[in-house]
C-alpha cells in the first residue's frame, strides 16, 4: 500500500535525525513484521482519509496533518492535567519542554502543548519521580487524583498491575488504539484478555529512541575490508547472519599499544558490549518469542526449545572465545569504545546517536541485529525495556471524560509535530539523502518486538526475557536446567496473577 510506505518513510526519516544529531542541532537536554502496516506510524492511512489532493502530491508532513483525530471540540475552562513521569531528562522532555530555545526537539514538544493546552483550556504539567510505577496505587487508595497520567518503565509495569490499582485502556473513550500515533506492536502484545492496563504511543518518544541496533564505524569496517556497501549488501542479502558476524569479528583485533595484552582501554576490537541490556536483544534478535498465545487467547510460554539452547552456546562462543571480542564492564561503556574508535560494531540505542556520539568525527551507521541463520526470514530487535508506558489510576475513573481526549489529541500531535521536527532536522544533515541508511532504519523499525514478557519478568516470568543476558554473564550453557528450576514457580505466579488480575477463569 502506497500511503503505507509514505507514512513510513516519516518514521524512517524521523530516526536518521538520530544519526543527524551527531553533528546537528538536537541536544541530550509479530513474528512477521517486516509488513509495512504493521510498523507504529503506518497503519490506518487510506487515500479515503485525505482531502482535496491525492496521496501522491502530498509531502511526508501534510499527509501526516490531515490524519484527523476524531475528538471534538471540548473545552475544561482551565484545568490542569497533571502527569508523573520517570526521573530523568529523557522522559521529563517527552511530556514538556518550559520554553522556546531553538532546539527542533525542544519546540516541538512546547508548541505541541500550546497548541493542545489551547484546544481544550488547559494546563499541561510534569512531576519526575523515581518511582512513578508506585503512584497508581498510593492515589488509588487514597481516592485522590494527584496525576491524570502516569508514564512508567515498561519493565516495572508489574507493580501497578498486580496491585490493580490502573484502569484498562480500551474503556478510556476517545482514545482509539488503531491510529497511527499509538504502538500497535507494543499495544496488542500486552493486551490479555480484552485488557489492557498500559499504553504505548508516539508520545512515548523513548519507545523509538531506545529500539536497539548494531552502529557500525564505516571507517574502520572499511579498513578491514568491508565498504558500507559491503555491509549494506550482507543485509540485504539476507546474509547478516550471527555466523557471518562472528567470523567478521574474529579478524578485527590490533593491540594499538604493542605491549601483548588484550585491553580495552589500549586496543582495538570488532565488537564490545557490557552483558547487561544488549545482551536481551539476541533472543528476539534470532526470531523467538518469550511468551506467545495459545488459540483460546491464552499467555503461554515459548521460550524454551533445542533451538534455544543452541542459541547460548553460539552467543557465548562469540563472547569469550572470539579475539575480536571486548567483554565491557559497564552499562552504556559501547557508547564510550564506539565514540573513540575502538570498536567496529557496537549494540546499542538509537539513542546513542545524539546523547552520545553528537561529537563523533568517524561516519557511522545503524544495522539490524544479526539473525540466526539466513533461513529465517526478517530482522527483528527489541526495545530497551525502560521505554515509556502510560497508565491511569482508578480513583481518577471519574474524570476519564477529560484524561482521554486530551492524551488522544497529545498523542495525535506528537505524531504531526514532534516527528516531523526529526524529520526537519534529518533533511539538514548528511544522511538525509543517503537511501541505503534509511533503508537499514526500516528494516531494524520494521522488526521490532515488544515482548509482552518484559512487562512480568521480574515476577511472573522468573527472568525469562533476562535468562540469556545472565547465562552469557556467568558464561553457563547450561540453560535447560536453570529453565526447570523455575518452571514450577512460574506457572504457579501466573496461575496465581494472571487469573486475577486479568479476570481469566481459573
Amino acid at each position: 500500500m502506497k500511503s503505507n510506505k509514505r507514512i513510513l518513510s516519516v518514521i524512517l526519516a524521523a530516526l536518521m535525525v538520530l544519526m543527524t544529531f551527531a553533528m546537528s542541532a538536537c541536544s541530550n537536554n509479530n513474528a512477521e513484521t517486516g509488513k509495512n502496516e504493521d510498523t507504529p506510524g503506518a497503519q490506518n492511512v487510506t487515500p479515503t482519509e485525505v482531502e482535496g489532493d491525492t496521496e501522491e502530491e502530498l509531502s511526508d508532513y501534510e499527509l501526516r496533518q490531515r490524519i484527523p483525530d476524531n475528538v471534538p471540540e471540548m473545552k475544561f475552562n482551565g484545568a490542569e492535567l497533571r502527569v508523573a513521569t520517570t526521573d530523568g531528562d529523557q522522559y521529563e522532555e517527552e511530556i514538556v519542554a518550559e520554553e522556546l530555545n531553538g532546539d527542533a526537539c525542544n519546540d516541538a514538544v512546547y508548541n505541541r502543548n500550546v497548541k493542545v493546552e489551547d484546544r481544550f483550556d488547559i494546563k499541561i504539567t510534569c512531576q519526575r519521580d523515581g518511582s512513578p510505577y508506585s503512584i497508581p496505587a498510593k492515589i488509588a487508595k487514597a481516592g485522590t487524583d494527584d496525576y491524570h497520567l502516569i508514564g512508567c518503565y515498561d519493565y516495572m509495569s508489574y507493580q501497578p498491575i498486580n496491585s490493580q490499582s490502573v484502569l484498562n485502556w480500551l474503556t478510556i473513550p476517545y482514545v482509539d488504539l488503531n491510529q497511527p500515533w499509538h504502538n500497535k506492536l507494543a499495544n496488542d502484545d500486552a493486551t490479555v484478555n480484552g485488557i489492557l492496563y498500559t499504553v504505548c504511543s508516539d508520545l512515548a518518544t523513548t519507545s523509538m529512541t531506545y529500539t536497539h541496533c548494531v552502529f557500525a564505524n564505516l571507517d574502520l569496517a572499511t579498513n578491514y575490508g568491508y565498504a558500507a556497501s559491503d555491509l549494506y549488501g550482507l543485509v540485504n542479502e539476507g546474509k547478516w547472519t550471527i555466523d557471518q558476524l562472528s567470523a567478521m569479528v574474529s579478524d578485527m583485533y590490533v593491540d594499538l599499544n604493542g605491549n601483548g595484552k588484550s585491553d580495552i582501554a589500549n586496543d582495538q576490537y570488532g565488537f564490545g558490549d557490557c552483558i547487561v541490556n544488549p545482551a536481551d536483544v539476541w533472543f528476539n534478535a534470532f526470531g523467538g518469542h518469550y511468551v506467545g498465545r495459545d488459540d483460546d487467547g491464552n499467555v503461554v510460554i515459548t521460550f524454551m526449545d533445542d533451538k534455544t539452547v543452541s542459541e547460548l552456546e553460539k552467543l557465548l562462543d562469540f563472547h569469550y572465545n572470539n579475539q575480536g571480542f571486548a567483554k565491557l564492564s559497564t552499562q552504556y561503556d559501547e557508547q564510550k569504545w564506539f565514540l573513540n574508535g575502538q570498536l567496529v560494531f557496537a549494540p546499542m540505542r538509537f539513542y546513542a546517536a545524539f546523547a552520545t556520539l553528537r561529537d563523533m568525527e568517524s561516519p557511522y551507521s545503524m544495522l539490524p541485529y544479526p539473525k540466526w541463520d539466513e533461513a529465517q526470514q526478517n530482522y527483528y530487535t527489541n526495545a530497551d525495556d525502560k521505554f515509556t508506558v502510560f497508565c491511569i489510576a482508578t480513583s481518577l475513573y471519574s474524570q476519564i471524560d477529560f484524561i482521554g481526549p486530551v492524551y488522544e489529541v497529545l498523542c495525535a500531535e506528537s505524531y504531526k509535530s514532534v516527528y516531523p521536527a526529526y524529520y526537519d532536522v534529518a533533511l539538514k544533515g548528511k544522511y538525509s539523502t543517503d537511501q541505503e541508511t534509511a533503508d537499514m532504519v526500516e528494516l531494524i523499525m520494521a522488526g521490532r518486538l515488544f515482548d509482552f514478557s518484559f512487562q512480568f519478568g521480574e515476577t511472573v516470568f522468573q527472568r525469562i526475557p533476562y535468562m540469556i543476558r545472565d547465562c552469557l554473564a556467568d558464561n553457563n550453557a547450561n540453560i535447560a536446567s536453570k529453565y526447570k528450576g523455575i518452571q514450577k514457580a512460574m506457572t504457579k505466579q501466573m496461575e496465581k496473577i494472571f487469573n486475577k488480575v486479568y479476570e481469566l477463569e481459573p
